[in-house]
């Protein structure tokens, strides 16, 4: 299929879209536990971690966003071949490219079980306690079915709804917790080891993984706009939001108590109470927010990979809906795999490392090929004027 068949809508998502994608694949489960994850390595400097960590995943969408200035219009799909390959023999660049392309699809559709599943486990456990845990997952993964049945500019409308649900609710929540606050606890901040602060900052890089759905959107982002600008303005979003939060907990649980709890951030709001609020139960409120952003994380992620799998395949929108059904039945089973919620932490953390592997190596490694391919053809450009 041509570029041009059914996409009048390429290149048509504004800056405001591109953040609002950016941010609401950022902010997910990572919320609930950040405050204890960070902690654990830092102690009362957890809140260091997501400022330090949004530095850091600045540097790795820069780069993401270089590679989509350089091949304007084309995902990460698309380029791939490109990159590793030439016009004399571009079989070379399909057989090179296909172990990139494959790893960062295999690392966003496992992320995708693991995020269901955490996010299956706060809902049963914590509001709807006779509903079996795959209930939840299938209601999710319908959903997130749905989206699939769509093109691109849908996926970022979508996206662009919620962000305002999303965001402004969270920041009210945390902003309403510092109402039993000790900034005691908060101090010293100046025991850490650099050991400790790498762990860290680990962490905090970490929470930021989900801007890699960005190797395939910023192909279609409008010409004029900044994409250096619009992952500038998602990152400093969820880096202000995270560090509130980290701060919230650790001042009003202090670092020791954090490490026995589960899910910090929703400890956090059943200590909150707000004057004249129509709820009783703030947790009810912010659960139906932290839903909304949870979906859009694993929504935005699938999609990738079946969009992505249409593009490597040079097919339709049909096709897309079809492997769209196909994949989310294994991944309904992966997703059920952890026997317990330590086991799904011990995964998150795999994933976690893997995220730095696609976040940093594979834009690294694309442009030192670019590089070394660019000066080659210099070289025989010379040869040749020579």
């Amino acid at each position: 299929m041509s570029r041009s068949e059914g996409h009048s809508w390429h290149q048509n998502l504004s800056m405001w879209q591109q953040i609002c994608l950016m941010t609401s694949t950022l902010i997910g489960v990572g919320v609930l536990t950040l405050p204890r994850t960070t902690s654990s390595k830092l102690f009362e400097a957890g809140w260091i971690a997501p400022l330090i960590g949004s530095a850091g995943a600045f540097v790795s969408l820069w780069l993401i966003v270089k590679l989509s200035k350089r091949y304007p219009g084309e995902t990460f799909i698309e380029y791939s071949h490109k990159v590793w390959g030439s016009a004399s023999r571009p079989w070379v660049g399909k057989v090179f490219s296909l172990p990139w392309i494959s790893i960062y699809l295999v690392y966003l559709y496992f992320s995708t079980a693991v995020v269901s599943r955490v996010f299956g486990e706060v809902v049963v456990t914590s509001v709807l306690w006779q509903t079996p845990l795959e209930v939840m997952l299938m209601t999710m993964f319908l959903l997130v079915f749905f989206l699939c049945m769509h093109e691109v500019e849908v996926v970022a409308r979508v996206n662009e709804l919620l962000f305002p649900f999303i965001i402004l609710p969270l920041l009210f929540i945390a902003l309403a917790s510092f109402q039993k606050a000790e900034f005691g606890n908060l101090l010293p901040i100046n025991h850490v080891s650099i050991r400790s602060m790498a762990e860290g900052v680990y962490e905090g890089i970490y929470s930021y993984s989900g801007f890699e759905i960005m190797f395939v959107f910023f192909a279609y982002a409008q010409k004029s706009t900044n994409k250096e600008l619009a992952g500038f303005y998602s990152l400093l979003i969820a880096a202000l939001l995270y560090m509130l939060i980290v701060v919230a907990g650790i001042s009003v649980f202090g670092y020791e108590e954090l490490q026995r709890v589960t899910w910090p951030t929703l400890e956090l709001v059943k200590t909150t109470q707000v004057p004249g609020f129509i709820l009783e139960r703030l947790e009810s409120a912010f659960l139906a927010v932290w839903v909304s952003a949870v979906f859009t994380t694993v929504a935005n992620a699938f999609y990738v990979v079946v969009y992505s799998l249409r593009q490597l395949f040079r097919k339709g929108i049909w096709f897309q809906r079809v492997m769209a059904a196909v994949l989310l039945v294994p991944l309904f089973y992966f997703a059920l795999i952890p026997q317990n919620i330590p086991e799904v932490f011990q995964v998150a953390s795999l994933l976690g490392l893997s995220s730095l592997f696609i976040n940093l190596l594979i834009p690294v490694v694309y442009w030192v090929a670019i590089l070394i391919r660019d000066m080659m053809s210099k070289r025989e450009g010379e040869k040749v004027d020579g």
